[in-house]
């Protein structure tokens, strides 16, 4: 497990910085952090985002969005009540890894 760096965006611009992924990985989350998937394999792959807190019928609602080959996806924000773990991170677990880069990207 890797933890990301928050890259900030800027009245500059930001070009995100992506890195390999592993099947679990984690990012500080303030609440307006998202997190950018690139998938580079040749099939679709399973972003999985571990909710920590269960509904009120406890239930465990974690969040699985899909990443076609070749595509991108910016999925979030991220509620932190819902998704922080006591550490104030989101964990990430992805079904695939090899081509697989992502990053963390605060609004």
């Amino acid at each position: 497990m890797a933890d990301y760096t928050v890259q900030a965006i800027a009245l500059t611009g930001l070009e995100p910085a992506l890195v390999a992924v592993a099947l679990s990985d984690a990012f500080i989350n303030d609440g307006r952090t998202f997190l950018v998937v690139s998938n580079g394999s040749g099939g679709s792959i399973d972003v999985t985002i571990d909710c920590i807190v269960p509904c009120n019928y406890g239930h465990d609602h974690d969040i699985v969005v899909a990443v076609p080959a070749g595509e991108d996806r910016w999925i979030g924000e991220f509620s932190t009540g819902r998704f922080n773990s006591s550490e104030g991170k989101v964990t990430v677990g992805y079904s695939a890894i090899t081509t697989v880069t992502a990053g963390a990207v605060r609004i």
